[in-house]
């Protein structure tokens, strides 16, 4: 059986970039201010890349977290305007410092550019090809990452933007970047708009960053999400000029940021995601109501989804499953009996709140099925008379292709059992999911007039719940492409 730690989704990583004309921001401090707030989206590594005087480009890496890299925090001088930071969550290839990013590329002829640094949220699925199209720039790292920026540091003789244009047209995947090149900050999102990207105002600045709850950390103001298919460039005067790399007929914004991966303070599309995380409890309490005495959250994520399921039932809420504060399996090496109650160490649970009552337990997924297998035993443990899990979201079936880490069809639970056997397996009472309507619904794409998967389709990428959910169809070749140890995120 797997661990607790390992039974839930991975996500890809989190990317900023910060312009500022003034020379009165610390550019360096405000990057880690701002992946400290998107450290949710990487804890496996964190880096910088500052845009110096000379032209040239400084960059500090490092494996852990935000504090573990910068655990003073980081300082640039007054000459330094432009500055572009990362953190990393690896979903294949290895967890290794050459891998963390920003990567910094220098050239070694003379071409139109010295040096370039870029920082990538997001799965190329078809980085083995271009891999053997670098021909002047020794690769040193297993990420896509290097392999953009190799790529567009090649393109002899034109203009950035006429680089970044040529090069994504050949990228088949989902990418945002933020990169340093030519004395500007650009920023790119893939035609489908799989991976957020949005642009904010800092004071005669300008921010770019994953999430909104990165802007509003340093005092950004939020000014748009960029639009899929766009270049945003940012030059020395502060000029904002835009360019496209083309769009497509629908756009597949990953409907997990939704379900799970933002930032509960974060806005997409217009909307608050802790604000939908609430509407996807309602409409999970509409559909699978349940006779109990209690809703609780498996923290964190799912609290938004059990707080909008009380509220929809009637049902009291209570938060008796707490999150271990300090419980780090870093450090954490359990013997087999500790493993056997592992729960234990990443949650605490109150005794008093969960005995001889009826639980409605509310998670945002179900991955492999061992977490909720050994809470529910803990629970029962305590003396919960009975356990009624609902999730708010419908079955993980299949993986994902596009840089989160979902383990392969047979780990997956929902896609080799029926509701009723997952049931039985992690000893719930009940069991509920949300349906795909449901999820349409919450989400704002479905109209009265909308089928909910045509709806869903339009604006999502949902392949990971169902197959046809993908943004475009997932051939064998796609599959074995994405096995390779190609991805940064």
């Amino acid at each position: 059986m797997r661990s607790v730690e390992e039974d839930v989704l991975r996500d890809h990583c989190g990317i900023a970039g910060v312009f500022d004309p003034t020379g009165q921001i610390d550019i360096a401090q405000y990057l880690v201010i701002a992946l400290n707030a998107l450290q949710h989206r990487g804890q496996e590594s964190a880096g910088i890349a500052l845009l110096l005087p000379d032209g040239d480009i400084d960059a500090h890496t490092g494996m852990g977290r935000v504090r573990d890299v910068f655990p003073h925090g980081a300082h640039s001088s007054s000459q330094v305007h432009f500055g572009i930071g990362h953190v990393r969550y690896s979903t294949s290839g290895s967890s290794a410092v050459e891998n963390a990013a920003p990567f910094v590329l220098r050239s070694h002829c003379r071409l139109l550019y010295d040096s370039l640094a870029l920082a990538h949220n997001g799965n190329v699925m078809n980085v083995a090809s271009l891999r053997h199209e670098v021909k002047q720039i020794p690769l040193r790292s297993e990420t896509d990452s290097e392999v953009i920026a190799a790529l567009l540091l090649e393109q002899v003789g034109l203009p950035m933007e006429q680089r970044i244009r040529h090069v994504a047209h050949r990228l088949r995947g989902a990418y945002s970047l933020v990169l340093l090149a030519d004395g500007c900050l650009y920023g790119v999102r893939d035609p489908y708009g799989m991976r957020p990207l949005c642009l904010g105002r800092l004071g005669a600045g300008w921010m770019l960053a994953s999430e909104t709850c990165a802007l509003d950390r340093v005092g950004a103001t939020f000014e748009r999400e960029i639009n899929p298919g766009e270049v945003v460039r940012i030059d020395s005067s502060g000029r904002v000029s835009l360019s496209s790399i083309g769009n497509r007929s629908h756009s597949a914004l990953c409907i997990f940021e939704y379900i799970y991966f933002s930032d509960a303070t974060s806005q997409l599309r217009g909307q608050n995601v802790y604000s939908v995380r609430e509407e996807l409890g309602r409409q999970l309490a509409r559909e699978y109501p349940a006779d109990a005495d209690l809703v609780v959250p498996i923290p964190q994520t799912a609290i938004p989804i059990a707080l909008g399921y009380a509220e929809e039932s009637g049902l009291p809420y209570a938060e008796p499953i707490i999150a271990s504060r300090y419980a780090d399996r870093s450090f954490i090496k359990p013997d087999q009996r500790l493993r056997q109650l592992e729960v234990d160490l990443k949650f605490n649970i109150v005794r008093s709140k969960v005995e001889g009552k009826r639980l409605v337990v509310v998670d945002d997924s179900i991955v492999r099925g061992n977490t909720p297998s050994i809470l529910i035993r803990s629970l029962r443990r305590l003396g919960a008379k009975e356990v009624h899990v609902r999730i708010g979201s419908p079955p993980l079936k299949h993986p994902c292709y596009f840089g989160i880490d979902i383990p392969t069809e047979t780990e997956l639970i929902a896609s080799n059992h029926s509701v009723d056997q997952i049931a039985e397996y992690i000893n719930a009472t009940s069991l509920g999911y949300l349906s795909l309507e449901g999820l349409a619904r919450a989400t704002g794409a479905l109209t009265d007039l909308d089928h909910p998967e045509a709806a869903l389709h339009r604006q999502f990428c949902y392949g990971c719940l169902a197959r046809q959910g993908y943004p475009f169809p997932i051939t064998d070749r796609h599959q074995s492409q994405a096995k390779l140890p190609a991805t940064t995120l």
